[in-house]
């Protein structure tokens, strides 16, 4: 029963590590085509000011720093709890702590006017996020 509970773990291991590398793609494409194609920058621009009138978009933005919060103190309760020493975990606590801090820091500090993709961005940010928490629970959960 273990093995097979550890089999499932390394697919979503393996399946939530190739999200996570398509958010980053997908949040590098968004800030360069941005940059130089005049045609997706009219394009990201349209887009903001539309979701700005549709959605309330600060609210949205402290919702999701509450979350990415929370996922941190749950990833350093998880660092705590870790039964065995194991380098792997550790190292995934890392990298998951990182990401969330740049995260937290992408979302205070950076707005459309000095980041216009912002929005891709920083959805492609929250993202990558929940898929790395995820992919420290399942790989915490294999360790332990």
């Amino acid at each position: 029963m273990i093995k097979q509970r550890n089999k499932i773990y390394y697919i979503l291991i393996f399946l939530f590590g190739a999200l996570e590398i398509a958010a980053v793609i997908g949040a590098y494409a968004a800030h360069y085509y941005t940059k130089t194609r005049m045609g997706m920058l009219r394009h990201v621009v349209y887009l903001n000011g539309k979701w700005e009138r549709l959605v309330n978009i600060p609210a949205m933005k402290w919702i999701a720093l509450v979350i990415v919060v929370i996922l941190i103190i749950f990833a350093c309760i998880l660092y705590k709890k870790q039964r065995k020493n194991s380098i792997t975990v550790k190292v995934a606590a890392i990298i998951t702590t990182a990401i969330s801090l740049w995260t937290v820091y992408y979302l205070l500090f950076y707005n459309t006017v000095i980041h216009r993709a912002y929005y891709i961005v920083s959805m492609c940010f929250i993202v990558m996020t929940l898929f790395q928490h995820i992919l420290y629970y399942c790989l915490y959960q294999i360790k332990n």
